[in-house]
This record gives structure tokens, sequence and C-alpha cells, in this order.
């Protein structure tokens, strides 16, 4: 018999394709075979969506090294786990709309209001907007701002080897685990118990530093005084990269200011 995708001769007794590794289906369609291909990548060991989630916590340096070093079917591939964790928390946000928008939308219209009165509709809808957006689409932001993180944990670990795409890759497993770490704490303590999403936010934006600063101890197997350095040269970067973007923003407020004033 021949492989079905790379028509390479193989046996019966073949589990997987010597040439394409593609796993040999003797069995015709069902629905429980059907439903068990369907659910697989959540729901079984064996195919590596869990041991992805669990080892990144226990092994980081496991998981890492061996998605950069070849082993590409031992864990969930990064950049699938990350598209799984979007798909999901663009359906969680769906069923589960925050009503916070509407509360700060009202909150920010009353003190405009009652501060100016003649506060321009058009600014009380542009920062509602920027809100909604930024709440709606949270998860998708953090997922925007990976190329960044990984310039900052390249920058700051550039001697030991890696470079800016391995470190990709890493900080797509670090913000997805969190990512999925985030859906389940908004299910349970905002949804179930009703804590305010702003507390929730600030806690996790502790957890993914403490979390990044451990994988990252792990993967380079960092001393206290490493671990310090590397610290304090991560946050420089992020000082660096902050007051950067403020003297872009001024910049352009500045140009904008004397559009308008030209107009």
């Amino acid at each position: 018999m021949n492989c079905k995708t790379c028509n390479t001769g193989i046996t019966n007794t073949h589990k997987y394709c010597s040439n394409c590794g593609a796993k040999i289906v003797l069995d015709r369609i069902s629905l429980k075979g059907a439903w068990q291909e369907f659910i697989g990548p959540f729901f079984s060991w064996d195919n590596n969506f869990w041991k992805t989630f669990f080892n990144l916590f226990t092994k980081p340096k496991e998981v890492l090294e061996a998605y950069i070093g070849g082993a590409r079917k031992k864990y969930f591939q990064p950049f699938s786990y990350l598209v799984v964790y979007a798909t999901i928390a663009l359906i969680i946000n769906k069923i589960f709309p925050s009503t916070e928008v509407a509360d700060f939308t009202n909150g920010i219209k009353s003190g405009l209001g009652d501060a100016n009165p003649k506060a321009p509709k058009e600014a009380l809808e542009s920062i509602n907007i920027i809100y909604q957006f930024y709440s709606n689409y949270y998860n998708l932001i953090i997922i925007s701002s990976i190329p960044a993180y990984s310039l900052l944990t390249y920058l700051t670990f550039k001697k030991r080897d890696h470079n800016y795409s391995e470190h990709l890759v890493f900080n797509a497993y670090i913000q997805a685990n969190l990512g999925y770490i985030l859906i389940a704490s908004q299910l349970i303590f905002f949804n179930l118990i009703g804590l305010s999403k702003g507390l929730i936010s600030s806690a996790f934006i502790l957890i993914s530093a403490v979390y990044g600063l451990y994988v990252f101890i792990k993967l380079y197997q960092l001393t206290i005084k490493q671990t310090l350095y590397a610290f304090f040269r991560y946050a420089g970067y992020i000082i660096l990269a902050f007051i950067t973007l403020m003297i872009l923003s001024i910049g352009v407020g500045i140009l904008y200011a004397m559009t308008i004033k030209t107009s």
C-alpha cells in the first residue's frame, strides 16, 4: 500500500509515513472517529495541547528547546497554540460581553459633562471607541505585542545565542499560556464571582511579569545575580521604549495642533 499523502510505499504495520510523517489511517470514517479527531487537540494528552500547557509551567526549558531544536511534533506548535488561544478569547468575549465598557463610558460622560458642559460630543465618542476596542480586543492586543516583547527579550539575553526568530517562538508560547490563564481568571473571578475586570487585569500584569521571568530563569539556568541583572536590563529597555513612545506621541500631538491651527 502507499501513503495517501505522498504516495510513498508503506506496510500495514506502519503508524506514520517514513517520508512525510503523515498518520496512517486505515479505519473508515465514523461518528466516533470524527468526534475524537475534533476534540483530540484539546482533550488528548497524546495530541500535545495539555502536555504543552502544563509543561510550560513545570518544564518550560524542555518545551522551548524542543521546538527550536527540531522536535516539532513533541509539543503543540507555538503559533498554532497562539491561534487557538486567540479564537477561544474571541468566542468568550462574544458570549460574555463586558458591561464595564458602558459603565466606564457613562462615567466619563458624566465627569466631563460636569467639568465642561460644552465638551464636544466627538471627544466623548472617541474615548468610548478607544476603551471599547481595548476592552473587547485586549487579548488580540497582547498577541500583536509579541514582536515587541520578543525584541526586548532578545536584547536582554542577546549573549545567550538565541536569535530574534527564536525569541518570537519563546514569547508566543509564553503569551499564549498566559492568555489561557487570563481567560480562566475572567470566567471565574469576573463572570462568576463578580470582581472588577480592572482588578483582574492589574493582578494579571504582575502574574505575567513573574511568569515571564520564571520561564527565562529556567531556560537559561540563571543565578540570582544574573536574574537581577536581566530584570533591570529588561526594565531599562521598557523605560527607554516608553520614553521614546512618549516623545513620538508629543511630536505627533504638536504637529496635529499646528495643522488644526493653520486650517
